[in-house]
């Protein structure tokens, strides 16, 4: 009978012939032939692979088989054998610490398609070709080579693809097979013979696959593009150009308003405010509110004012929240709203909305600037609030939501934007992106947050910064220039506070921001010195369950994309270029030098091209000295060219056949690891990453030597930019023809992404402006 388990660097030694290399340091093996102390609700079954196995019921069932120890800097090889007619999400085998992730197999990303991550799991995943949800076994093998750190994926013996890791380290993982650690992710189905080894046999094959430009010079050409596209200096705040700023002021505005989504503005309908109910404690009632926001849809929130209010109109302050938990009846916000009711001020707290729509524009601060703007038109109606006396705080995403109504709205008094404001180049990462609702369509390309904020000087401004988050350099970088800037323009030094802590709202935080609000909207204490503090008076916060039959009475509202995009789109005015799409591109793609790595002789021989941004497109051509009068055949393949390249390999040796060039362009191959991050930053940016990618596509093809005609292939999602590429690319002569996939009118969100596509054409539509070279 065989073992049932070897684990933990256990070396399998034999008698070896001369030549014969040392058998792999064994990491895990399992035989799965019985049950042992490491089954949690698994069993045992007689028809596995290979004798038994271990079927898992897609509930409880997992085994424990212990460490498991990969890291970048050691090759190893994982095989396992799989058998499921389960398509859906699930996780049959990880290997994990913590957030400290070694290896693992997901199934149904993708239906049916296993998928192996490791480390980098997060954004480098390598998908199998073919499903295994058929009920059969299939034989599952990664081979990962240090070296070049590459991994393959193979699904009996045939090769699905590979990928770039990249660094990690999960020495004291955990291997678990039938569930996630520290998720519940269950599998359901059958597993056998499930071995890790140090080493791979297949570590020539890797190297052959591995990037064309090192992960170094990938990231040093990315870091250079965003300090560039994000510099933390506003050009228009320099006093040699004082006099333009009016100009200046005004296009900021325009450009603000347009990223939002808000010109033509929205229709303004009646507010029809209604309350659904209220609470009082402590001098402060708290009524649970809701009214127009975008046409026939109610927009909600929560509005505090005394339990005993004096006659006479009074201050008003609009308090948008962040990503606090239960949003706007978290303790930290409802501390506020309550301390200014107790002021005998009024405070309204705008319960905030995420909607996306990418390809018509919708996005989630457009829409909570709409609703936040009709919570002023709501305020400023009631006979109670002074309109001179109106102001806005809130920390994080409620300060996102204040700056961003300090460059567009006139009728603020006051505005204190805490832990938020800094220059974007503190929150756009190549590998990570701020929250989603950060990304406005195209905001970046034009302006920046200091500049944002300027537009509404010389109105007194707060701003707070801490050590401990992404406005630790707000004090040297960006502060000084709007306390310049606001100082020319004849208003006072906007107030600051800087505090060695982390990302918060704390009460030494806010009753600083209640000393800034007293001394701006009542005037300055007895003997004119500014308030340094105003204490916070004693409040008990409500409880979730004091609020809930108010919520039930009127729950948040939840707009639906589609709903908004129609909104938009019959609003918004057409564009009638590309271009206007994505400004942070240029659409030159005229030829440019292609740089080669490799001699006219190479198999696939290596290059890069070059655009004006300064990062390098790598591409491998095939059939370099091929005679024949054929023109180039230019593939996108989503997931790398590496994975193109083994399928080339067997047409290649058979001409006549084109000359083949697979392009990784971005997002696409040696680019995924920055995919998430950078479809994200890329909206943002005015770059979104479908016509990003087709910039890259369009430059590779108009600088191939020669004057071969080009045939582009795109494969998958890639079709779309395929597409887009062969509009900017005279020298694309033909499209090869696929299925485009989900129109961008019925999924806005879908990839790639094309940002604001729905205001010049559709998928059917740029298809026809190809005329006969879509074939």
């Amino acid at each position: 009978m065989r073992l049932a388990l070897f684990l933990s660097c256990v070396s399998i030694s034999a008698v070896l012939l001369p030549g014969q290399a040392p058998a792999p340091t064994v990491l895990v093996r399992a035989s799965l032939d019985t049950a042992d102390a490491g089954w949690r609700g698994a069993v045992a079954i007689a028809d596995g692979d290979v004798g038994g196995a271990a079927r898992f019921d897609g509930a409880k069932a997992h085994i424990d088989l212990g460490a498991c120890p990969v890291s970048s800097r050691g090759s190893f090889t994982l095989r396992c054998r799989l058998r499921t007619t389960h398509a859906g999400f699930c996780t049959p085998l990880m290997a994990r610490d913590g957030e400290r992730v070694g290896l693992s197999l997901v199934l149904g990303r993708s239906p049916g398609l296993v998928s192996f991550e490791a480390w980098s799991w997060q954004s480098v995943r390598i998908p199998s070709l073919v499903r295994v949800d058929d009920g059969a076994w299939h034989a599952i093998e990664v081979a990962y080579d240090a070296a070049s750190n590459v991994a393959m994926l193979l699904v009996d013996g045939a090769a699905q693809g590979t990928a770039e890791l990249g660094e990690g380290d999960a020495r004291t993982a955990r291997l678990r097979l039938g569930d996630n650690i520290g998720a519940h992710q269950p599998f359901a189905g059958d597993l056998d013979e499930v071995e890790v080894v140090e080493g791979t046999q297949r570590a020539a094959e890797l190297a052959a696959h591995a990037p064309v430009l090192p992960r170094s010079v990938r990231e040093a050409a990315l870091q250079k593009l965003r300090e560039r596209l994000l510099p933390k200096a506003t050009p228009s705040l320099d006093a040699n150009v004082a006099d333009a700023w009016p100009q200046r002021k005004a296009a900021v505005k325009g450009h603000v308003l347009d990223a939002l989504g808000l010109t033509p503005s929205p229709t303004s309908a009646p507010l029809d405010v209604r309350v659904h109910g209220e609470l009082v404690s402590l001098g402060a009632r708290v009524q649970r509110i809701s009214w127009i926001g975008f046409a026939g849809h109610r927009a909600t929130g929560w509005l505090w004012t005394p339990e005993n209010p004096a006659p006479g109109r009074r201050p008003a302050i609009l308090c948008p929240h962040g990503h606090w938990e239960n949003g706007a009846r978290h303790p930290v916000v409802q501390a506020r709203c309550a301390a200014f009711a107790q002021f005998g001020w009024t405070a309204l707290a705008v319960d905030s909305v995420h909607v996306e729509h990418v390809a018509s524009g919708v996005n989630s601060v457009g829409a909570m600037t709409w609703h936040n703007q009709r919570a002023i038109d709501l305020l400023l109606a009631r006979d109670d609030v002074d309109p001179k006396r109106l102001a806005t705080t809130g920390a994080s995403g409620g300060a996102q939501q204040s700056y961003y109504l300090m460059a567009i709205e006139d009728r603020l008094a006051a505005a204190a934007p805490m832990v938020m404001a800094c220059y974007l180049a503190e929150i756009v990462a190549d590998t990570s992106a701020h929250c989603g609702c950060n990304h406005t369509p195209r905001l970046a390309a034009r302006t920046d947050v200091p500049e944002m904020c300027a537009v509404f000087a010389p109105r007194p401004a707060m701003f707070g910064s801490v050590s401990g988050d992404w406005t630790h350099a707000f004090p040297q970088q960006g502060l000084p220039e709007l306390t310049a800037h606001w100082q020319r323009l004849g208003g006072a030094a906007p107030r600051s506070r800087f505090a060695n802590e982390g990302h918060n709202y704390d009460q030494p935080m806010r009753e600083e921001v209640y000393a800034f609000l007293f001394d701006v909207l009542t005037g300055p204490a007895e003997g004119g010195a500014p308030r340094t503090r105003v204490a916070e008076p004693g409040f008990r916060a409500f409880t979730l369950r004091e609020f809930a039959p108010l919520v039930a009475a009127c729950p948040d509202l939840r707009l639906d994309p589609n709903a908004m995009a129609d909104e938009y789109l019959a609003r918004r005015p057409v564009v009638s270029d590309l271009a206007d799409l994505a400004p942070g591109l240029d659409f030159d793609v005229s030829s440019r030098p292609v740089q080669w790595l490799d001699s006219a002789d190479a198999p696939w021989r290596r290059g890069t091209v070059t655009g004006s941004d300064g990062v390098p497109i790598p591409l491998r051509l095939g059939r370099a000295d091929d005679p024949v009068d054929l023109p180039y055949t230019v593939v996108i393949e989503p997931r790398g060219a590496s994975v193109a390249m083994r399928e080339f390999d067997r047409l290649q040796s058979e001409p006549p056949a084109p000359m083949h060039v697979l392009v990784d362009a971005r997002p696409y191959g040696e680019w995924a690891p920055f995919r998430a991050a950078w479809q994200r930053n890329g909206l943002f940016l005015g770059r979104g990453e479908a016509y990003q990618a087709a910039v890259d596509v369009a430059l590779v093809c108009a600088s191939l030597p020669g004057e071969k005609p080009v045939v582009l292939e795109g494969r998958g999602e890639s079709r779309v930019v395929a597409v887009l590429a062969a509009l900017l690319c005279p020298r694309i002569a033909r499209v090869v023809k696929g299925d485009l996939g989900a129109s961008y009118a019925s999924d806005g969100n879908r990839a790639p992404l094309c940002p604001e596509l729905l205001r010049w054409h559709d998928l059917p539509e740029l298809v026809s402006m190809l005329g006969d070279r879509w074939r």
